[in-house]
């Protein structure tokens, strides 16, 4: 198992309707690949943390990197793990920065795992550009 935090940049005309849409074909596709995560939206930039098997993610990456609706993927984090952190979440949208439930939900999950405050300082330093 793997996890894999990356950003990119929303395509001119990407609305959040689109980024619904993602969120939608995501948790239909996701239990397929045996993929878990969470999106973070902004109006012109993703934030996305996907875990599960090594080949799926590397399938999935090569997807998103064919997806219209967003370029320049930059990979911000990579591991190996042992523990699915998020095994209910199979594209959780958290599109809304400023709304402090969703922020502290992950917070709160992320609090909880080994290594995962390297990832909320990842969602931290995302939120603040």
């Amino acid at each position: 198992m793997h996890r894999i935090v990356y950003s990119s940049i929303a395509s001119k005309g990407t609305n959040t309707p689109d980024v619904f849409e993602i969120v939608d074909v995501s948790a239909r596709n996701n239990p397929q690949r045996s993929v878990t995560g969470f999106l973070l939206y902004d109006a012109d930039r993703f934030l996305q943390m996907i875990e599960g098997p090594a080949l799926a993610l590397q399938a999935l990456l090569e997807d998103l990197e064919a997806d219209p609706r967003h370029h320049s993927i930059e990979v911000l984090h990579r591991s190996a793990t042992d523990e699915r952190w998020f095994p209910d979440w199979e594209m959780k949208q958290l599109i809304s920065f400023s709304a402090e439930p969703a922020l502290e939900q992950l917070r709160h999950t992320l609090a909880t795992k080994p290594g995962g405050a390297e990832i909320f300082a990842i969602v931290d330093d995302f939120l603040r550009e």
